[in-house]
C-alpha cells in the first residue's frame, strides 16, 4: 500500500469548516465590535447577516426593524470567514493547507471570543470536510473511490448516479458521511450556500458548479455531542476540534473510502 499520510499536492478538498455551539451570549450583539477590532489584523472585512419579521400577509410590520443574527468576518481576499451568532462560532476556509494553519484561525477566535464571554458553555462541537472529486479522462469515479460508497446497477437497472450515506460512530463521536455522484447536483452541500455568498467577494458574481459526470462530492462531517452543555476553557474546545479532525482525516485515508490509485495522483505520482 502506498503512503496515505502527509499533504496531498493535488487535493480534490474544496472546504473545510469548524464549529462549535455553546449556550446563547445574549451580549454578543453588543459585544461584536469589540470583537471584530481584536480581529482586524487576520479579518478586517465584516458582514452582517439580518431578519426581519414578516406578516401573514407576506409584508414586513411598519415598525419592524431588521436585527442582526450573526455577523460574519473575513480577510481582505475572502479566503476564510468566520461567523459569529448568539449561539455558535463557525469558520470556513476556501484555502486549506493544512490543519496547523487552520487552528492558528481558530485559537485567536476563542482567545478573543472567552475573554469577553468569560466562559464557554458548549453543546457540540464539529469539523467537516467537502471534496470535490474530479477523474481524469479517460479515468472512472471507480478508479477513485470504494465501491461501497458508489451506487451500483441492479440487474438491467443501469445507474445513472445517487446519494450514498452513512452514519459511523468511532470513539464514543459520530461521523457523518455523504457521497454524491449525480451529475446536474451541487458541487457544495445546500446548507453551505449563505456561508459561501457571505464570503463572497463584492461585485463578483457568486457561482456555484454543478456536477458533471463522473465527479464525485465527498462529505465527511465529524461531530461530538455532550450530554449537556458542558464548561471548556479554549485549549480544550481546541482539543475536541483537532481529535475530530484526526477521525475525518483517518476516515479519508482509509483504504476503503478512497482507492491506491486517487493517492498516487493526489500525491502527483502519476
Amino acid at each position: 500500500m502506498s503512503d496515505r499520510t502527509g499533504i496531498l499536492k493535488n487535493s480534490p478538498l474544496t472546504y473545510v469548516l469548524a464549529s462549535v455551539r455553546f449556550a446563547p451570549w445574549p451580549l454578543m450583539a453588543k459585544k461584536i465590535d469589540e470583537i471584530h477590532d481584536e480581529l482586524r489584523d487576520i479579518a478586517p472585512l465584516i458582514n452582517k447577516i439580518q431578519v426581519q419579521r414578516i406578516g401573514s400577509d407576506g409584508q414586513a410590520p411598519q415598525d419592524n426593524e431588521a436585527t442582526p443574527a450573526a455577523w460574519m468576518l473575513m480577510p481582505s481576499d475572502h479566503s476564510f470567514g468566520i461567523q459569529f451568532s448568539p449561539d455558535q462560532i463557525l469558520c470556513i476556509t476556501k484555502k486549506y493547507t493544512n490543519y496547523a494553519s487552520f487552528q492558528s484561525i481558530l485559537d485567536r477566535v476563542f482567545e478573543v471570543l472567552i475573554s469577553h464571554m468569560r466562559f464557554v458553555d458548549v453543546t457540540n462541537v464539529g469539523v467537516r470536510y467537502i471534496d470535490h472529486i474530479k477523474p481524469q479522462k479517460p479515468e472512472s469515479i471507480e478508479q477513485y473511490i470504494d465501491s461501497g460508497l458508489l451506487a451500483t446497477d441492479i440487474g438491467e437497472f443501469k445507474k445513472l448516479g445517487g446519494t450514498v450515506t452513512g452514519n459511523y460512530l468511532v470513539s464514543g463521536d459520530e461521523l457523518r458521511v455523504r457521497s454524491i455522484c449525480q451529475p446536474g447536483m451541487l458541487s457544495i452541500a445546500e446548507d453551505l450556500i449563505p456561508l459561501l455568498a457571505m464570503t463572497n467577494e463584492k461585485n463578483q458574481p457568486f457561482q456555484i458548479e454543478l456536477l458533471k459526470d463522473n465527479e464525485l462530492l465527498l462529505d465527511i462531517d465529524s461531530l461530538k455531542r455532550f450530554e449537556e452543555a458542558t464548561r471548556l476553557n479554549k485549549n480544550e474546545v481546541l482539543d475536541h476540534l483537532k481529535l475530530l479532525h484526526q477521525k475525518a482525516n483517518k476516515f479519508f485515508r482509509h483504504e476503503s473510502v478512497c482507492t491506491e490509485h486517487a493517492f498516487k495522483v493526489w500525491r502527483g505520482n502519476t
